[in-house]
């Protein structure tokens, strides 16, 4: 937590990703909406954030206020936390994947993957909302199989009705799951360097990586059946493909070694 004093006055508010709540993201997401996410957008979420005023600003000199303004800096990196848990849609409530994408099933992921990837090539809102479908599953009810975080089991039938519950949200609450999807994204190289591995290093583009550990996965059996491997959870799933990867590698060169 920050703590700001100008004059007589005492501020406080968020100095990370960590210390925003729920309705501060919704704030955070409406502004980039509706000021396009220009530097001055961020003196409006000072005064939502701090309770800061003009009359209080005004007092700082040109220097101060960039300082002032500086806090929000975290900003400029996209959040690996998840920061909505919840989304209430049609009278139903849906749970988030967690903070890292923790509660995310693989076959969540192949999903949601495929959805970004066309989001991106072509902009279409269905994309988007699919996305935002493959992430949140509906909270389980007390006579339902529970996943992890109460979250019902993924389903691919109920995916294209969930998609339509979720094109009913605000187009700034889809592009803000897609943010904080990504935010998720940006660790994981450190985490499965292997499959992560920029090309020049001899990894693989785009999402062949994928690709290339599935295959090394179905070989072994280390996995168990395409079935088994959908409904496990990522990160079991990618440190296993990683460990995969890592051994073929090592292989590779032991191979060229020996005919060196």
């Amino acid at each position: 937590m920050n703590v700001v004093v100008i004059g007589q006055h005492t501020f406080r508010g968020p100095a990370s990703w960590d210390e925003l709540t729920p309705r501060h993201f919704l704030q955070l997401l409406n502004w980039r909406v509706k000021l396009g996410g220009e530097p001055a957008g961020r003196w409006v979420l000072l005064q939502l954030w701090y309770g800061i005023r003009y009359r209080h600003t005004r007092l700082l000199d040109d220097d101060q206020r960039a300082w002032l303004i500086s806090y929000l800096d975290f900003l400029d990196e996209r959040p690996e936390r998840w920061m909505l848990p919840c989304l209430r849609v049609r009278l139903r409530r849906y749970i988030g994947p967690g903070d890292g994408l923790q509660h995310l099933t693989f076959a969540e992921f192949m999903h949601a993957e495929a959805a970004r990837k066309r989001y991106e090539a072509d902009g279409q809102p269905a994309d988007l909302a699919e996305l935002v479908a493959a992430l949140y599953r509906p909270k389980a009810r007390f006579f339902e199989t529970a996943g992890d975080g109460a979250r019902t089991l993924f389903d691919r039938r109920t995916l294209d009705t969930q998609t339509a519950d979720m094109a009913t949200l605000p187009g700034a609450v889809q592009l803000g799951v897609l943010m904080n999807y990504m935010g998720c994204l940006d660790r994981f190289p450190d985490q499965f360097e292997y499959l992560f591995k920029p090309s020049d290093q001899g990894g693989q583009e785009g999402g062949s990586w994928l690709d290339v550990g599935i295959s090394l996965a179905r070989q072994t059996g280390a996995l168990g059946t395409f079935a088994q491997l959908e409904q496990s959870n990522l990160y079991l799933v990618l440190t296993m493909l990683d460990a995969l990867m890592k051994e073929n590698e090592q292989l590779k060169a032991k191979l060229q070694h020996g005919t060196d």
